[in-house]
């Protein structure tokens, strides 16, 4: 596994592009709470990454919420949301992610 990252990683220096690597976690969360194959996580996972708003970017009910969750990983430096997911990110490892409650999806117009 280490080896397939540092491949990567190197791949990712040669064509100058922001590179995320998801853990065996993230995986597991996507495909129980999003039902995503890796693929599909890999593609979000790069535009939440690169697209996402980030948490200081967030105000009111949502930036709340977000904190709150961002507490159970305070580890985690790097919170982006994009869609309607969370995406916690350390550094760009993404450690996990959380579908967005419904009730807070209309205050994501508010956060650009």
């Amino acid at each position: 596994m280490k080896e397939e990252n540092k491949e990567a990683e190197q791949q990712c220096d040669i064509h100058n592009v922001t590179c995320c690597i998801a853990t065996e976690h993230a995986y597991e969360k996507a495909k129980e709470r999003m039902k995503w194959k890796p693929k599909v996580l890999d593609k979000m996972m790069q535009k939440a990454f690169e697209e996402g708003i980030q948490h200081k970017d967030t105000k009111g009910t949502l930036k709340k919420y977000i904190t709150k969750l961002w507490f159970r990983y305070k580890f985690c430096n790097n919170v982006r949301i994009y869609g309607e997911n969370i995406y916690f990110f350390c550094d760009q490892k993404l450690i996990t992610l959380y579908r967005l409650d419904s009730k807070l999806i209309k205050h994501l117009q508010y956060c650009r």
